[in-house]
C-alpha cells in the first residue's frame, strides 16, 4: 500500500487532487467549525456596524488590529449576528480556499521535485494551526491570504522587475499592514529586494532612490492608518490590547528554562493547557511547537473534544509524529541559510539566472525569519505566553513549505529509507488530522 501511495505522490497531477482535498476539507470545516475562534474579532465588526466608525484601540478588545479585515467583512456581517457569524465566516472560507490555491500555484511552479513537492504540500492541506485560523472570523485569514499573494507577486517581480510589479508589491504590503501588524516583518526584506533588483539592472542611483521612495510612500499611504491613529490617541505608533485589558499575568519568562526546557514527554502527557501542566506555558519552544501542530491553547473554539475529553490525546500522537517533519523543517532552514549566505557572498559575480533565484530564496528565508523574530520580540516585551503562538507568523507560510521541501529533498538524495520514513510521517500526521477534523465535525453536527 505504501508503494502505491509513493507512486501516486510521484504524479504531477496528484497535487491537483491534494488541492481539491484541501478545499473539500475547508468546506466541511466551514459547516462544522464555529466562526468565532479564540479572539473576539466579531465584536470589532459589530462596533463598526452599530457606531458607524472604526473603534480606537482601547474601545474594543481586538481593536488593536488595523481595520481592513473588519471593513471587508461588513457586507457579510450585515446579514449575520454576533452570536453566529456563519455568514461572515463565508468570507473567511473564500480567503482560505483562495490562499490554498495560490500556494498550489507557487508549489507547482517553483518546487520541481514532484514527489517531494506533493509530500510537502500536505502541510498546507491539513496543518491544524493553518487550516483552522484560516477559517475563523479573524484577521488571520486575510493576513494569510495577503502573505501568500505577496510571495506570488514577488516571484513575478524578481523575474521582471518593472515599475508596475513594484507598485503591486507595495500595494499588497500596504494592505497587509492595514490588516495586521505582523506584516511589519515583510517591509525590510521587500525593500531590499527592490533595491537589489534595480541595482542588478545597472540603473542610476537616483532612479533606484526614487523607485524605493515611491515603494515606501505607496506602502505607508495604504497601510499606516492604525499606526497614525495610535499615535494620535495613545501617543505611540504601536499599541496592544494587553496594554489596556488585563487578562493574564505577565510572568512567562522563568529564566533559562523558558528557552531550553523542551520536555516532549510532559507535552505528550498534557497535550493542551486546559487542565495541563502550567510549567509548559513558560517554555517558548514548547508553545511554538504545540501551537504549530495542535490546539494547545484553544479550549473554547467549538471543537472541544480535543481539549476537554480524552480525545485530546490525539494531540499527543500528533506531537510525537510531528517530530520528524519538525526536524526536516529545521534541516531545510539550515541548508537554505547556507545557500543564502553563499549567494550574498557572490552577489556581484552572480549571473542573471542565479541572481534571480538567490535573491528570491533570500527574500523567502528572511521574511520567515523576520516574522518569527517579530513574534518573539512581542512575546518578550509583553511576557505573556499567548504571544508565542506559531499562528502569528503563518502569513509567511509558503517559506515553511519550501524549507520542509528542502529538508525532504536532502533526505531523499541521501537515503531512500530515510525519505520513505519522512514521507510516512507526513502521511500519518495528515491521517491523524483527518480523524481529528472528522470526529470533531461529526460531534458538532450530532449535538
Amino acid at each position: 500500500m505504501f508503494g502505491q501511495m509513493t507512486t501516486a505522490f510521484g504524479k504531477d497531477s496528484f497535487l491537483s487532487y491534494l488541492l481539491i482535498a484541501g478545499i473539500v476539507l475547508r468546506v466541511f470545516l466551514y459547516i462544522t467549525l464555529p466562526g468565532f475562534g479564540v479572539d473576539a474579532h466579531g465584536e470589532v465588526i459589530n462596533f463598526i456596524l452599530e457606531k458607524g466608525r472604526l473603534p480606537l484601540t482601547r474601545e474594543v478588545f481586538c481593536a488593536m488590529h488595523p481595520p481592513l479585515f473588519y471593513i471587508l467583512s461588513l457586507p457579510f456581517f450585515y446579514f449575520d449576528n454576533i452570536h453566529s457569524q456563519k455568514i461572515t465566516q463565508i468570507f473567511s472560507l473564500l480567503l482560505a480556499c483562495g490562499n490554498l490555491y495560490l500556494l498550489y500555484l507557487l508549489c507547482k511552479n517553483l518546487l520541481p521535485d514532484v514527489v517531494v513537492r506533493n509530500v510537502a504540500f500536505l502541510l498546507a492541506v491539513f496543518l491544524h494551526s493553518f487550516v483552522t485560523f484560516s477559517l475563523y472570523v479573524s484577521n488571520d485569514t486575510l493576513a494569510y491570504f495577503l502573505g501568500t499573494c505577496i510571495f506570488y507577486v514577488l516571484h513575478q517581480y524578481i523575474q521582471k522587475p518593472t515599475l508596475r510589479n513594484e507598485i503591486l508589491i507595495a500595494v499588497l504590503l500596504g494592505l497587509g499592514l492595514l490588516t495586521k501588524g505582523t506584516f511589519l516583518a515583510f517591509g525590510p526584506s521587500l525593500g531590499l529586494v527592490v533595491i537589489l533588483s534595480l541595482w542588478k539592472k545597472n540603473l542610476p542611483v537616483k532612479t533606484i532612490i526614487g523607485r524605493i521612495l515611491l515603494f515606501g510612500i505607496i506602502t505607508l499611504v495604504i497601510g499606516s492608518y492604525k499606526y497614525l491613529e495610535n499615535y494620535y490617541a495613545e501617543h505611540r505608533l504601536i499599541a496592544h490590547n494587553i496594554d489596556f485589558f488585563y487578562y493574564m499575568p505577565a510572568n512567562t519568562f522563568i529564566g533559562i528554562k523558558s528557552i531550553l526546557y523542551f520536555n516532549l514527554k510532559q507535552l505528550v502527557k498534557y497535550p493542551t493547557y486546559f487542565q495541563g501542566d502550567p510549567m509548559l506555558e513558560h517554555v517558548y519552544p514548547i508553545i511554538f511547537y504545540a501551537t504549530f501542530w495542535y490546539k494547545f491553547c484553544e479550549p473554547l473554539n467549538g471543537f472541544e473534544l480535543g481539549s476537554r475529553t480524552s480525545f485530546k490525546y490525539i494531540g499527543s500522537v500528533i506531537y510525537i509524529v510531528g517530530l520528524i517533519p519538525s526536524v526536516l523543517i529545521l534541516l531545510g532552514a539550515f541548508l537554505k541559510s547556507i545557500t543564502v549566505f553563499s549567494f550574498l557572498g557572490k552577489l556581484k559575480s552572480s549571473n542573471s539566472e542565479s541572481f534571480d533565484k538567490g535573491l528570491e530564496q533570500a527574500a523567502w528565508l528572511s521574511i520567515l525569519f523576520m516574522s518569527i523574530l517579530l513574534v518573539i520580540v512581542a512575546g518578550l516585551k509583553y511576557n505573556v505566553w499567548v504571544c508565542f503562538q506559531s499562528r502569528l507568523f503563518l502569513q509567511a507560510f509558503f517559506p515553511i513549505i519550501w524549507i520542509l521541501y528542502a529538508g525532504l529533498k536532502f533526505v531523499k538524495e541521501k537515503s531512500k529509507l530515510a525519505f520513505n520514513l519522512s514521507a510516512f510521517s507526513m502521511l500519518t500526521i495528515s491521517l491523524l488530522y483527518i480523524v481529528y477534523y472528522f470526529t470533531e465535525g461529526v460531534h458538532i453536527l450530532l449535538t
